[in-house]
């Protein structure tokens, strides 16, 4: 693992690849941008934050019947709106909404009926390691939201209270699992690196099995957030 100051020079010398510009712009698109609330409700959940409806609380009185039969749209699109106190806390508070739309891209290229964990599918209980989660007061099936709580509380990603540039990166390498196999061959780590000027080959097909000539293809997660920061979607903190 990098230090710090590592981590950073990282990721300011880091170029993307003219050749994944336009795949990187379709992931950050189409695949972050759009569920970017369904990532805000996972961290909010962590938060422990709570939903209200306009219809449940004093601040708007009950409609008339009769109202809201002739203006479906009022019924349907105001009084059934949400919020929350999300409010109350900086942006800064609880885990970055983009770490978790990252690690969601690499393990399961942003499939939400699969696990945050390991990509295995919702339909069960994971298989891979790490196995038989969630550990929740109920069975499957498992909502994304419900299973991506559990897997960042398994790593005790919800005590971090700090959220700089080295930590998320660091702690995105964690997720994956840190290989000395990279670091005996001086190999930046494709879960970060891929995609970049920082990563050309070396890695592991499949489980416990390295290669210096394997290439992985996926995107890396600190290429992800380069990419957004310089289109100004984000801004990590530096410290």
């Amino acid at each position: 693992m990098a230090t710090d100051l590592e981590y950073i020079n990282l990721f300011n010398s880091c170029t993307i690849s003219p050749l994944k510009s336009a795949e990187i712009n379709r992931i950050i698109d189409d695949k972050i941008l759009n569920n970017k609330s369904r990532y805000q409700a996972v961290r909010n959940k962590l938060l422990n934050l709570t939903e209200y409806t306009y219809r449940s609380t004093c601040f708007v009185e009950e409609p008339d019947a009769d109202l809201l039969k002739k203006n479906p749209k009022m019924a349907n699109n105001f009084f059934n709106r949400s919020f929350s106190d999300i409010g109350l806390f900086p942006d800064s508070a609880g885990i970055p909404w983009y770490f978790i739309a990252c690690v969601h891209y690499r393990e399961s290229n942003s499939d939400f009926t699969k696990h945050l964990h390991n990509g295995d599918p919702l339909s069960g209980f994971t298989r891979q390691h790490p196995a038989n989660r969630p550990k929740i007061n109920h069975g499957p099936p498992f909502t994304f939201e419900e299973s991506a709580v559990d897997a960042l509380k398994l790593r005790g990603l919800d005590k971090e209270t700090v959220w700089s540039l080295p930590k998320v990166l660091l702690r995105l390498e964690q997720y994956n699992g840190v290989a000395k196999a990279y670091q005996n061959n001086n190999i930046n780590s494709p879960y970060l690196w891929g995609g970049s000027n920082l990563y050309t080959k070396g890695g592991f097909p499949r489980d416990h099995v390295f290669s210096l000539d394997y290439v992985n293809k996926q995107i890396g997660t600190a290429v992800i957030l380069k990419a957004m920061e310089n289109r100004g979607i984000i801004n990590i903190p530096r410290q």
